[in-house]
């Protein structure tokens, strides 16, 4: 089941990255061999790959709820979002640290990205049809 929702989602981080142009398709350029019970870099791949489709869900539900608000209150999420941003990617470093250099590393921190970025995600369906 895990694996049709990476498969699924991975087709929606498809369609994002040719959405948002050629600067941004640039960063899924690289090569990716996903295996869940593979070696330890088809591993890192996957958590690399569940990142990248939580971000583009994240990305399109942002979108979504951005267009119900009035525009005052597109200006605070926007300020909440970039807030959540410059945060996100450093608590992931933190809680990382200790697989630092080692061959783990990618996969503890992009899954702390993932995790961190569908709660987020939860979180901004509290923001649909603000007016105040």
């Amino acid at each position: 089941m895990r694996y049709g929702l990476r498969v699924a989602a991975w087709g929606a981080v498809a369609t994002v990255a040719l959405l948002a142009g050629s600067a941004q398709a640039a960063t899924y350029d690289e090569p990716v061999d996903c295996n869940p019970n593979g070696n330890q870099q088809q591993m890192n791949d996957c958590a690399l790959l569940d990142f990248r489709a939580a971000d583009a869900v994240l990305n399109i539900r942002y979108g979504e709820v951005m267009k119900t608000l009035s525009p005052q209150m597109r200006v605070a999420l926007r300020n909440e979002q970039r807030a959540w941003l410059k945060g996100r990617d450093p608590a992931c470093k933190r809680a990382s640290r200790a697989y630092e250099g080692g061959s783990m590393w990618p996969l503890v921190f992009n899954s702390c990205l993932e995790k961190s970025t569908r709660k987020r995600t939860a979180e901004l369906d509290r923001w649909k049809g603000r007016e105040q």
